[in-house]
C-alpha cells in the first residue's frame, strides 16, 4: 500500500522550514507535506530525511520515497532527477527543469507565437553588431541567467558612441567603435553563453518601468490556468524589474494608464498567451512543469511582448496580494493529481 506523501525538495536545510510553512498553512488535500534536500537523499535504503509537522511541532525524521515531488530547487542535476523517477514512478517530479534556457524557450515560442517575441539570437560578434545596428537598443542576457542577474542593456548612440548599462539606463561604460564594444562585451560575459534580444520601448508608470508576470500553474484536474498578474515596479532610471521598487496587482497598474475596455482587453490577450505558452512548452518539450511564470511589457502602442520564462516562479512576489492562496494551493492540488493517476 503506497503512503500519501508529497516531499517538496529544496536546495538546501536552512530552507524547509520556511518553504514548508507556506504550503502547509494552504493544503486543501488530504496528502501528508514534508520538505527534505538531495543531500539527504538514502539510495540504498531509500529514504529520505525530510522535515514535517506532527501534533504542532516540527518534526526531523527519516522517511520512505514520496509519491509525488514538486522540485523547489533551481539548476537541479537531471541525474538525480532521473535516479528518483526510476525510483517513484514516471512524471512523478514535477519542475524537474526549472532553469530555462531563453534561446531554446525562443526558438519553441517562436513558430507559433513570433508575433509577441521580441527578435532573438545567440551572442556572437556579428550579431552583436548587427542587432545593434539595426535596433538601436538590444539587451544582452545570459541563457540561463534568471532575477536579472549579468543583463546588459546596449544601445548606440546618434553620436555613434555605444551606450553599455548595468540595471540602469545610465551607462557604466561608453565606448566609440565597434572594437571597444566587442572587448567590453567579451569582458563582462566571458565564457557565460549569452543571447542578444531587441529592445522594446516599455511604457511606463510615473516615469518608472513595470512588467507583467503571469503565474501559470496546473490544478487539481491537471489542467493549466492562470492564477493571477502581478507587476514588478522598478526603480526610477532602471530598466531592471527584479530589483524592484515595490510589487502590486497588474489591474491596479493598468488601470492608471488605460480606459477600462482597454485594460480588459490586454488582460485578455495577456491571459490568451499565456495558456498558448503552456500548450507549446508541453507539447514542442520534454518538461514536466506544473507551474511557470511569464514575464510581459507593453511597449509605448499597447504592444504585449514575451520577455522571459521563469521554470521556479518567486512565491514572495505575491505576499500580501489578491489570490496569495492560490498561488500555493496549486501545486499541491497538482501534486494530488499526479498521487491518483
Amino acid at each position: 500500500m503506497k503512503n500519501n506523501y508529497v516531499g517538496i525538495m529544496v536546495a538546501n536545510p536552512k530552507l524547509r522550514k520556511h518553504v514548508l510553512r507556506k504550503y502547509l498553512q494552504h493544503n486543501t488535500t488530504n496528502l501528508k507535506l514534508f520538505c527534505f534536500t538531495p543531500s539527504s537523499i538514502n539510495w540504498k535504503k531509500k529514504s529520505v530525511i525530510g522535515l514535517y509537522r506532527s501534533n504542532r511541532r516540527w518534526v526531523l525524521s527519516k522517511l520512505s520515497f514520496p509519491q509525488v515531488i514538486y522540485n523547489r530547487c533551481y539548476h537541479t542535476d537531471q541525474a538525480l532527477i532521473q535516479r528518483l523517477e526510476t525510483e517513484i514512478g514516471s512524471n512523478k517530479c514535477f519542475n524537474h527543469i526549472n532553469q530555462l534556457n531563453k534561446h531554446e524557450i525562443y526558438s519553441r515560442l517562436s513558430k507559433w507565437l513570433v508575433d509577441y517575441l521580441p527578435d532573438t539570437v545567440l551572442y556572437n560578434q556579428e550579431n552583436a553588431v548587427q542587432f545593434l545596428e539595426v535596433y538601436k537598443v538590444i539587451y544582452f542576457k545570459p541563457c540561463c541567467g534568471h532575477k536579472g542577474k549579468g543583463v546588459y542593456r546596449v544601445e548606440l548612440m546618434e553620436s555613434g558612441e555605444i551606450h553599455i548599462g548595468l540595471h540602469y539606463f545610465a551607462p557604466d561604460v561608453i565606448v566609440g567603435d565597434v572594437e571597444q564594444y566587442h572587448k567590453n562585451i567579451q569582458e563582462l560575459i566571458g565564457s557565460t553563453p549569452y543571447i542578444i534580444q531587441k529592445g522594446v520601448e516599455l511604457g511606463q508608470l510615473n516615469k518608472q518601468n513595470f512588467d507583467i508576470r503571469a503565474l501559470v500553474q496546473k490544478n487539481e484536474s491537471g489542467l493549466w490556468s492562470v492564477t493571477n498578474l502581478v507587476s514588478r515596479i522598478a526603480y526610477t532610471g532602471s530598466y531592471n524589474t527584479s530589483i524592484c521598487e515595490k510589487t502590486c496587482l497588474s489591474l491596479e497598474v493598468l488601470h492608471q494608464l488605460y480606459p477600462p475596455e482597454k485594460v480588459y482587453a490586454i488582460i485578455g490577450t495577456i491571459y490568451n498567451i499565456s495558456l498558448r505558452t503552456a500548450e507549446i512548452i508541453e507539447t514542442e518539450t520534454s518538461y514536466h512543469l506544473g507551474e511557470f511564470s511569464v514575464d510581459f511589457a507593453l511597449d509605448n502602442d499597447e504592444q504585449v511582448w514575451i520577455i522571459e520564462l521563469n521554470g521556479k516562479p518567486q512565491k514572495d512576489l505575491y505576499e500580501g496580494l489578491d489570490k496569495q492562496d492560490e498561488v500555493y494551493m496549486r501545486p499541491i492540488q497538482y501534486a494530488r493529481f499526479l498521487y491518483t493517476i
